[in-house]
């Protein structure tokens, strides 16, 4: 009977293992999602109808860059509306007909979205989420081997820190506290946190694991070598390469 008892123990043992680097688990949020504007003169509106107040109007598709594409709605025209933001003018809607919206496998990209969502793509989108910041930088900064300058703002609020670089996001750091990217969230075990990214793009040491994508980095710190089994997710900064 004590043999039947250990051999069941130990079956269970290996269903119930996971890999630390398990395939990345499938996010739980569909938007947001990068977006790209597909023509010259296209407005911005603050209701998805071409009633609506225009709020913006984007020049050229190659002066827009990303925006970031929160959601949509179908009003029976052809194309349905998608509610965007906007760096240069806030939020709005855009007809589909003059949006290309991004598809991606990538979890590193979702959940790069999510946080140029959720921390604000720019200084005044930060403001109307969380309030005036508990101090505020800024500074100019010349890049000769580009030449250009570079407008850069700091804003420090009570849990995270973001740079905008020209009016857009740049960086987030969150160096202690409770708060999170997405679902991924400070004090959470390591192995819970690995199981939704997979496996990282560099390792800067056992506790500091990198996640990048294009231009974009997502950086996860933890109390100790998650290999070594346990630990907790303590700091996580994100930041995107303007210049390089």
């Amino acid at each position: 009977m004590k043999r039947m008892v250990l051999l069941a123990a130990a079956i269970l043992a290996v269903l119930t293992a996971v890999p630390l680097f398990a395939a990345a688990a499938a996010e739980n949020f569909e938007w947001p999602k990068a977006g790209f504007v597909t023509g010259s003169r296209v407005n911005l509106r603050n209701g998805p109808s071409t009633s609506a107040k225009v709020v913006g109007r984007f020049g050229h598709d190659y002066e827009t860059g990303e925006l970031v594409v929160t959601g949509t709605e179908k009003t029976g025209e052809e194309f349905p509306w998608y509610r965007v933001l906007s760096h240069q003018f806030g939020e709005g809607w855009i007809y589909g007909k003059f949006l290309s919206v991004e598809e991606t496998d990538s979890t590193v990209r979702r959940y790069v979205m999510k946080i140029r969502e959720d921390f604000g793509i720019s200084p005044a989108l930060a403001v109307k989420m969380y309030g005036e910041p508990m101090k505020r930088e800024e500074r100019k900064v010349k890049l000769p081997d580009f030449n250009t300058t570079v407008h850069i703002v700091d804003l420090f609020f009570h849990g995270h820190n973001a740079t905008y670089w020209n009016g857009a996001l740049q960086a987030v750091d969150i160096p202690a506290g409770f708060m999170g990217f997405g679902d991924i969230v400070m004090g959470m075990d390591a192995g819970e946190a690995l199981s939704r990214l997979g496996a990282p793009s560099e390792k800067e040491s056992p506790e500091r694991y990198f996640y990048i994508h294009e231009r974009d980095e997502i950086d996860i710190m933890f109390d100790r070598d998650p290999e070594d089994g346990g630990g907790r997710v303590t700091g996580l900064h994100y930041r995107r390469v303007v210049y390089d």
